[in-house]
């Protein structure tokens, strides 16, 4: 009895130990690690009338102010929760959360190869949400949610094993310090990341240029990505499809409207996706919507042919930069004027 309680005090220092001491290993972590960690305790406005849902294609190129403006609301009328490597599982999670806001109107979310197809991505999505994602019961219950978070017993304990010990949610990110030199010269890039990320969590909800820490990133056209292949987001996953489709019948039993957004990547990227057919997946999900959906409620916006001569435009093979995202707001504020428009003289 008494090593049963002394086993029992240590667990339990042990975990008060790592809860109070975490955090200050996040900086070790990946971008997108320490941008879920800040993300997991934003702050929820119950009177807000927009909701913008995404992955890090939002979080780079579309400011919660350009939405604000576009949808003639307050600032703090929209809640803006993309993360970086989001999936329609995590879209799900939020849509379910929102029902708790009485005055929602209107969804923005982005939708592409990245979320639609079995990727590296999917898996890491999985990995964070175990490490930082918030855990509620209908995680449980929800049967979509059920099969891609706890598709077995041993998902289920290894959530609660970091919900206990939070150290085991880093661990995979941070022992790669001791060994790779790359990671090594890449800690006081990480360090400045943390602290640009946390002023975006306040300053701009989470909006922020990937990669940037006060200088604008930009791509060249000619800079080599010898890795980049586009098959390997090419691929369907049908769960996702599942999980979109049943993000979108919820958004419309509850009378939403919705926006779907095709976020352009570089124009290096765009071209080998269509040398490759990596958009039909995407392609194929949108005409569905389009003829499945209500049109008066969802409405899908295309955009990934529109820049494509404009590598400056970009920070990274995926992410706009800031003056990508400048542009991108003008482009979307007129497109959406226009729809308006149309809309409005054909009723």
């Amino acid at each position: 009895m008494m090593h049963l309680r002394l086993l029992l005090i240590t667990l339990l220092s042990i975990s008060c130990f790592m809860h109070i001491t975490w955090e200050y290993l996040v900086p070790f972590c990946d971008t997108t690690s320490i941008y879920w960690f800040f993300a997991k305790d934003r702050q929820w406005n119950h009177q807000a009338k927009i909701l913008v849902l995404g992955d890090s294609q939002i979080v780079s190129g579309i400011l919660p102010e350009t939405i604000a403006a576009i949808e003639n609301v307050n600032l703090d009328e929209v809640l803006f929760l993309p993360r970086p490597s989001q999936q329609p599982e995590g879209i799900l999670l939020d849509t379910l959360r929102s029902i708790q806001l009485p005055h929602l109107r209107k969804i923005y979310v982005n939708v592409s190869p990245l979320n639609t197809s079995k990727n590296s991505i999917t898996d890491a999505h999985k990995q964070l949400y175990s490490s930082f994602g918030n855990f509620e019961l209908y995680h449980l219950t929800e049967p979509f949610l059920r099969k891609a978070y706890y598709s077995n017993v041993s998902d289920f304990l290894w959530k609660l094993v970091i919900q206990c010990f939070p150290y085991f949610g880093l661990s995979s990110n941070t022992n790669r310090i001791f060994y790779d030199p790359m990671v090594q010269r890449d800690l006081e890039q990480r360090k400045l990341e943390v602290r640009f990320i946390k002023k975006s969590m306040i300053e701009t909800s989470g909006a922020w240029i990937w990669k940037s820490i006060g200088i604008d990133p930009t791509l060249q056209e000619f800079d080599e990505f010898l890795n980049l292949d586009t098959t390997l987001i090419a691929g369907k996953r049908e769960l996702s499809i599942q999980l979109w489709a049943q993000n979108l019948k919820i958004w419309e039993k509850r009378k939403l409207n919705v926006v779907v957004l095709r976020i352009p990547f570089s124009p290096k990227m765009e071209m080998d996706l269509k040398q490759k057919n990596g958009n039909l997946v995407t392609d194929s999900f949108f005409k569905w919507i389009q003829t499945s959906s209500n049109q008066n409620q969802v409405a899908v916006f295309d955009f990934k042919e529109v820049f494509l001569n404009e590598y400056s435009y970009f920070a990274d093979l995926t992410h706009l930069n800031q003056k990508g995202r400048d542009a991108f707001a003008k482009l979307l504020k007129k497109t959406l004027l226009n729809h308006a428009n149309s809309s409005a003289n054909g009723m």
